[in-house]
């Protein structure tokens, strides 16, 4: 299979990586990251293709017990290819609400995307983005700097309009935790039983403790709507099951 693209000697893929509905090079350049992650003693954990974070497909997912200094524990790494036409940032917004940091990587000769998304994600970040690049043919293979979400605010209210959904795959049976909310100037985590509408809130204390979930005042759809009305700002991802 690898054959029919031009790979440096230096370079290895990961043969157990199918291949998708994707060209030639996308598989390969997919499968030689995978190989390098894999690799490394220092990535411990789940390294997997084709799973999902939000409704997203990652090209690449890792959920790691134990990482690199550098390297977040859950991130995920898409790959771009010229032919490539995926709406970046709001990728990248999903990526980060499920608590996965993202690693853009473009082909050599998808350079003028790679600018593009740089200067696209560089609004909306307080550090600088340098995305990576892969050449399998000159024996490149960078996975940038990883968008992270400490470093991310994304623009509103493009979070507001789904902010309480969580897909099938990432919930709890007895409850869906979406998070961190900051609400009258308190920070307070979210939960909703399946099938509910009600809100139970548990609020931080300044010795960094919680209080017990308690009915909250708001109702899912008021909710849903002071976080359209930028009265309530999430501060936290998501957090449950990968």
């Amino acid at each position: 299979m690898s054959a029919l693209v031009d790979i440096h000697p230096t370079i290895r893929l990961d043969h157990t990586v199918e291949r998708k509905n994707e060209s030639q090079q996308h598989w390969a350049i997919k499968a030689a990251i995978s190989d390098k992650l894999h690799a490394d003693p220092s990535c411990v954990g789940a390294i997997e293709t084709e799973k999902k974070t939000s409704d997203l497909i990652g090209d690449i997912r890792c959920h790691l017990s134990d990482s690199p200094p550098d390297m977040p524990q859950r991130s995920v790494v898409e790959i771009e290819t010229a032919a490539s036409n995926k709406d970046r940032l709001r990728a990248t917004i999903d990526h980060l609400r499920f608590g996965y940091a993202v690693y853009w990587v473009f082909t050599v000769d998808a350079h003028e995307a790679r600018r593009e998304t740089e200067d696209l994600l560089d609004e909306f970040m307080t550090s600088t983005p340098s995305l990576g690049v892969a050449s399998l043919a000159d024996g490149e293979l960078a996975l940038g700097t990883p968008i992270v979400w400490d470093e991310f605010s994304p623009p509103d209210p493009w979070l507001g309009q789904h902010e309480l959904y969580i897909p099938t795959y990432n919930r709890w049976g007895s409850c869906f935790d979406h998070g961190d909310f900051a609400v009258d100037g308190d920070r307070v985590a979210i939960y909703r039983q399946p099938g509910s509408g009600v809100l139970y809130a548990s609020r931080y204390l300044e010795n960094g403790q919680q209080t017990l979930p308690r009915h909250s005042p708001w109702k899912k759809d008021q909710f849903q709507e002071s976080i359209r009305e930028g009265e309530v700002e999430r501060v936290s991802p998501v957090r449950g099951p990968p």
